[in-house]
């Protein structure tokens, strides 16, 4: 009876931590999908109008080889030019074709993707080697974003 408590306070530990690190990992940007991955990953600040997160890609592989991360988001369009004002833009172009390297987990659809992009910048990188922005239109008070930052 005694062995049976002391494996289930054992068990119930590594329950626990288990659990702690995956919300350590969460809060911290480097899983799942949110305002703080994004900002960590492409080094950018993300307006409070910024809503709707998708991450994905490598980008915690970054240090041991190439990688990428790949994110999208929606904000209101009021927030658009402190938005860029913040990148350091090297080309832009009108329109665009897709951003995102041909890899699966870089692949990000959203619905407002399906049309041409208003804007595609190439950037210098804070995080990475190059960052890729593109603007899309949602709706008259929306904006989509997406990013995508290389490693090399």
């Amino acid at each position: 009876m005694h062995k049976t408590k002391k494996s289930a306070r054992v068990m119930l530990a590594v329950v626990i931590l288990l659990g702690s690190s995956l919300g350590l990992l969460f809060l911290f940007g480097y899983v799942g999908s949110s305002d703080v991955r994004v900002s960590r990953e492409h080094g950018l600040k993300i307006p409070p109008s910024a809503h709707s997160f998708v991450c994905g890609g490598d980008a915690w592989m970054h240090w041991f080889m190439d990688s990428g991360a790949a994110s999208a988001f929606e904000m209101g369009s009021k927030d658009l030019p402190s938005f860029l004002s913040q990148l350091k833009i090297r080309e832009t172009h009108e329109g665009g074709c897709c951003i995102f390297p041909g890899n699966s987990q870089y692949k990000i659809r959203r619905p407002w993707t399906s049309g041409i992009p208003l804007k595609t910048y190439r950037c210098a990188s804070r995080t990475g080697d190059l960052l890729d922005v593109q603007i899309w239109k949602v709706d008259d008070a929306t904006v989509g974003v997406l990013l995508y930052t290389d490693w090399n």
